[in-house]
């Protein structure tokens, strides 16, 4: 009888959450009821070494830590997937991530953009490789061809710092690798360009996992050797500009065209000059007017349920067994709503097809798809106390009285994606219910 209220009660909390109040949440061209985009529209530089308001924690099991040498990401056991994502987005414009990617054959680190209609931007080391990264991305989250990415030297990125930046403008993109570009996108490319806002998401994955496709496990240097754990990946900094100013972007049509695309009281492409005074501003020392987080809570606290609230469109070409966020309407919105048992083939779907790559290439002949000191924030449940729905971050930071009525209170505000902040409803109504 209880459970039966209970599961009453999600659907009826469900119905509350709003598609696109976490970014990615709604695809605007397979949907006419999507919220507008939450738009930075100004320009920041983010210190990992303490806690990120801009970048709440996405669920996604293992350790997320805030050190002297950044914050890090780690892949602690089987099923781990940390992953950060900015609650904002930028139409256009530049970013940088100072970065040391995870080690262990396997092992895959992630910093990418993305927007609701799937257009992408990759960035991704293989903890394997210790001499390359690699450069993708995707238009509409088609994934029909696949000679779209390449890899590029690096000294040591699993040992070493790196800067990475990633400009996108309109006519085209640029990857970066310590202030050299490595690859020039133009606009006119046979596959398609992105020109949808995108929001910034990054985290560490176990390619590697057995469960994956042979392609994907290939793709990442092998099977991961989970003995071996934990892999850690650090971010130290990012540098956002947004080329565009305005409160919110919102989609005009389902062109998915940047021009269908409308600033609300600014302009698309209305501070490109400004948003590059910025960057070198920021990369030089210097500050620039503090804006204030859209997200006051701190990652400590926040319990963005969407496991992977839109794992790369690279995922698409491939069955994983991972997060599925439901967006708004079909299969190949690719909805991940963390009814996962595997956040390792979460993102990981990334790359059914790797199988017949070379190390060496200079591209992609298929699509891809030390716990360190400092507080710990947002770790995962216990994978014995772990609801299906794996969306249980910030569960620890509830008080241990009337443990019951608590974990179950935080199941539920865990499933229908709400913070620990909603845990006092939750547990009064569970009370009752008892």
């Amino acid at each position: 009888m209880v459970q039966l209220k209970l599961l009453s009660l999600l659907a009826a909390s469900s119905s509350i959450a709003k598609a696109g109040t976490t970014p990615g949440a709604c695809n605007p061209l397979k949907a006419t009821s999507c919220s507008p985009d939450p738009a930075l529209g100004t320009s920041i530089a983010e210190d990992f070494t303490k806690n990120s308001s801009w970048f709440p924690y996405v669920t996604g099991g293992g350790l997320v830590n805030y050190t002297n040498d950044g914050l890090s990401m780690t892949l602690d056991k089987r099923y781990d997937n940390p992953t950060l994502q900015s609650d904002f987005y930028i139409m256009y414009g530049k970013v940088e991530v100072e970065l040391k990617a995870g080690p262990g054959r396997g092992v895959v680190s992630s910093f990418y953009l993305q927007s609701d209609d799937l257009d992408e931007l990759d960035i991704e080391w293989v903890g394997s490789d210790n001499t390359q990264f690699q450069s993708n991305y995707f238009s509409k989250g088609n994934t029909t061809t696949y000679d779209r990415g390449q890899f590029h030297g690096v000294d040591s990125p699993v040992d070493k710092f790196h800067n990475y930046t990633l400009d996108w403008n309109v006519d085209k993109a640029t990857w970066s690798l310590d202030n050299q570009v490595v690859r020039t996108l133009t606009n006119d490319s046979s596959e398609g360009y992105p020109q949808t806002p995108m929001f910034i998401k990054m985290g560490i994955w176990a390619g590697g996992d057995p469960d994956n496709a042979p392609g994907t496990i290939e793709w990442a240097g092998g099977k991961i050797d989970y003995s071996q754990a934990p892999f850690t990946m650090y971010v130290r900094r990012v540098v956002v500009t947004d080329y565009s100013s305005g409160k919110q972007y919102s989609y005009n049509g389902q062109s998915g065209s940047w021009e269908s695309i409308e600033a609300q009281d600014g302009k698309v492409l209305g501070r490109t000059s400004q948003a590059n005074d910025d960057y070198n501003t920021l990369n030089n020392g210097g500050s620039i007017a503090s804006p204030t987080p859209r997200s006051t809570i701190s990652p400590s606290s926040s319990s963005k349920s969407q496991s992977a609230s839109q794992s790369s469109s690279h995922s698409q070409n491939v069955t994983s067994a991972s997060d599925t966020k439901s967006s708004d309407s079909d299969s190949s919105t690719q909805s991940h709503s963390s009814v996962s048992k595997t956040s390792s083939s979460d993102q990981s779907s990334k790359s059914e097809s790797r199988s017949t790559l070379e190390p060496t290439s200079t591209s992609m002949s298929k699509d891809h798809q030390s716990k360190s000191s400092g507080s710990e924030i947002s770790s995962s449940v216990p994978a014995s106390t772990q609801s299906p729905s794996g969306t249980m971050a910030g569960v620890s930071e509830v008080s241990s009285s009337s443990s019951q009525v608590v974990k179950t209170a935080s199941n539920v505000a865990a499933a229908v994606g709400f913070s620990v902040n909603s845990l006092p409803f939750f547990a009064a109504v569970v009370a009752l219910l008892l």
